[in-house]
């Protein structure tokens, strides 16, 4: 129950860092929308997919330093 507790404290904590990172990346995502053609800054921001792509890394990178931290031999 603790760890579901705890993965779901980190996949909603995860939301307002992604919202963060996400609009500091604007230069990337208008490289990426220049470069390759995929719609990546609107109007009004940057394009839903990257909220979604960077919020998925974010998550990747904890579920790895969680697993990590949950494989270290004990002393």
């Amino acid at each position: 129950m603790k760890r579901l507790l705890v993965i779901t404290v980190s996949v909603v904590a995860a939301v307002p860092v992604a919202i963060a990172v996400t609009f500091l990346l604007t230069p990337l995502w208008r490289w990426i929308e220049a470069t390759t053609g995929i719609e990546s800054i609107g109007h009004s921001g940057p394009a839903d997919w990257c909220f979604i792509t960077v919020w998925a890394a974010l998550l990747i990178v904890t579920g790895g330093v969680w697993l990590r931290a949950g494989t270290r031999p004990k002393d």
